[in-house]
């Protein structure tokens, strides 16, 4: 009997792994063909210059928010674009509906990220949720409804790189488009260090109209200091962060 149940563990275990094989190898297939319509740019101390930035009414914000602190604790700051076409997604998709999705904090729990750094698929927030605010631990229900415009929400989140974190979330839409401004309002710690201070570290994602097409931008700055063994690490990870966000909109617009 007990060799029965070994066998039978083996077998469910085989299946379970070809599922999980499938699942990546799709989502592996998305993120290239994602990353075929996507430009980056890394910036650096000397080249601040927002070069994917579409210009429309908030550019200007998206700027001055993301970039218009930079001090000489940068250590990951970088743009990119990707073109989303709306033939891919389900049908009426728009603007408002691009609003709801990234008002759903509890959607983003399960988000899959790419490690460039372990060369493989990992979950990158395994515990995501609303919270009434900065002092606030318990989950709350979310509102969804309406406009996003001037919107703030606080949301906890746990990290695989980072581990349990909050963060301050705010937005701004029109007919045209999304803008998500992102910002940590706790330490993000490295293991036992505490690797980026809170507001240390600012990520923004846009979604515009762009008429038969979505553009996806994302940007992100995070200020940290660490030796230069672990940096490369953390720089993987921040960029991880911004082609995720576009796999995980085109996935839950689907």
């Amino acid at each position: 009997m007990k060799r029965f149940l070994n066998k039978k563990a083996l077998i469910a275990a085989c299946a379970l792994a070809l599922l999980c094989g499938a699942a990546f190898a799709q989502t592996d297939a998305e993120r290239l063909e994602a990353e075929k319509s996507a430009k980056s740019h890394e910036f650096s101390a000397d080249d601040r210059d927002l070069r994917l930035l579409p210009q429309t009414e908030f550019s200007q914000a998206i700027k001055e928010y993301v970039f218009g602190a930079w001090t000489d604790k940068c250590g990951h700051a970088l743009e990119k674009v990707y073109v989303v076409p709306k033939a891919g997604l389900r049908a009426g998709f728009d603007i408002q509906a691009a609003g709801e999705l990234m008002r759903s904090i509890s959607k983003m729990q399960g988000m899959l990220y790419y490690s460039r750094s372990d060369k493989d698929w990992g979950v990158l927030y395994s515990s995501a949720y609303r919270i009434q605010d900065a002092q606030s631990d318990a989950a709350i229900a979310e509102d969804t409804t309406g406009s996003a415009d001037a919107k703030t929400v606080y949301a906890f989140m746990d990290d695989h790189t980072f581990g349990k974190a909050k963060y301050k979330i705010t937005y701004k839409q029109t007919q045209k488009q999304l803008v998500m401004f992102m910002e940590n309002i706790s330490p993000l710690c490295y293991g036992p260090l505490k690797a980026v201070q809170p507001g240390g570290f600012k990520i923004c994602a846009s979604v515009i109209d762009d008429g038969e097409n979505f553009l996806v931008y994302t940007c992100d700055y995070a200020e940290f200091k660490i030796i230069s063994a672990l940096k490369r690490r953390l720089y993987n990870s921040f960029e991880a962060r911004l082609e995720a966000i576009c796999l995980w909109f085109v996935k839950n617009a689907r």
